[in-house]
């Protein structure tokens, strides 16, 4: 019978268990170069259901994601298994109370520390210039309930700061948020299903003028007898800009065409995957009364849409 000899044996498994930490290696590293996100489609309006691929994970770990709306609030999206390629995929469907503009998908495997992030935007508004650095608190998850800050008062733009109690008595600090140029303050609040149930109070203060608003609810698996102290009463003023046609993903040139017939470049952004575009414009106070005229140019297809608007306090669409 052929023996062996121990230090030898030792040496063999040393060299398979370094063999394949190596290869483990290679593997992880290789994951993480490939590691990317994207959104289809980049823009949308409210009720698009939006589709986020995201890789670079080692496979089987939890990863956690959210979508934030830059400096202003942060909304967890649940937690998802990468699959056996390090993959992730979910969907998420936005609502009025998500507003307009650019936001950020992000997700951050658990194990891995892998964090990607891509940009989308929602109703046309243009994508944002950096990811949310505020320090934001996940108020839910799908499956939760939300409603819409409500108050009006703060100043033009001004940025605001909120707070929120809850049923038992703690004080959060929540990211802040901005009020339109109307002064009109609206944002989303989320509870997930398993929030404290009670009372919430939220408190909004303005960092310029020190304007203070309140908004209540009660939470019993749902959000009731929602409250403002100072509810808004003259709904901010926009012109919308719906029209598809264009080609997939092309830029797309917005312009406003003033009373007087001169007009202004607003924002340059990407038509959706069916070639469709969705943006909008807040009217400015003191904006003198007139026609104006939202127009859409497509750098690729040349394609020109335009919609026109009677502006004398209030906003009326013309046929």
């Amino acid at each position: 019978m052929r023996r062996t000899h121990p230090l030898r044996d030792m040496k063999r498994l040393f060299a398979i268990t370094l063999i394949l930490a190596t290869i483990l290696s290679l593997l992880l590293i290789s994951t993480a170069l490939a590691a990317g996100m994207q959104v289809s489609p980049n823009n949308g309006d409210y009720n698009t259901e939006f589709d986020v691929t995201a890789s670079g994970f080692v496979p089987g770990e939890v990863v956690d994601t959210w979508v934030n709306k830059p400096n202003q609030w942060r909304v967890g999206q649940g937690e998802y298994t990468a699959n056996k390629n390090g993959k992730i995929e979910f969907s998420f469907r936005p609502d009025v109370t998500w507003g307009t503009g650019g936001f950020f998908a992000s997700a951050i495997g658990r194990r891995s520390k892998v964090q990607v992030t891509t940009f989308f935007s929602i109703g046309g508004g243009g994508f944002p210039l950096a990811p949310c650095g505020c320090r934001a608190v996940l108020l839910g998850n799908p499956g939760g309930t939300a409603v819409n800050y409500n108050s009006q008062g703060y100043g033009s733009s001004e940025i605001v700061v909120v707070y929120m109690t809850d049923p038992a008595a703690q004080l959060h600090r929540l990211p802040n948020a901005q009020a339109d140029p109307w002064g009109n303050l609206a944002f989303p609040l989320y509870l997930s299903q398993d929030a404290l149930y009670g009372p919430y109070l939220f408190t909004a203060r303005g960092l310029t003028t020190g304007y203070q608003s309140y908004n209540t609810f009660t939470f019993w698996g749902g959000i009731f007898n929602h409250r403002s102290s100072n509810p808004i009463s003259f709904a901010t003023p926009t012109l919308t800009l719906n029209a598809a046609g264009f080609k997939p993903q092309e830029s797309i040139s917005i312009r406003l065409i003033y009373p007087n017939t001169t007009e202004k470049l607003l924002t340059t952004l990407n038509a959706g995957g069916d070639g469709v575009i969705h943006y909008s414009y807040i009217v400015p106070p003191a904006s003198p009364f007139g026609v104006y005229a939202l127009s859409g140019t497509g750098a690729v297809s040349g394609n020109v849409a335009s919609a026109r608007f009677n502006w004398d306090g209030v906003v009326t669409a013309i046929p």
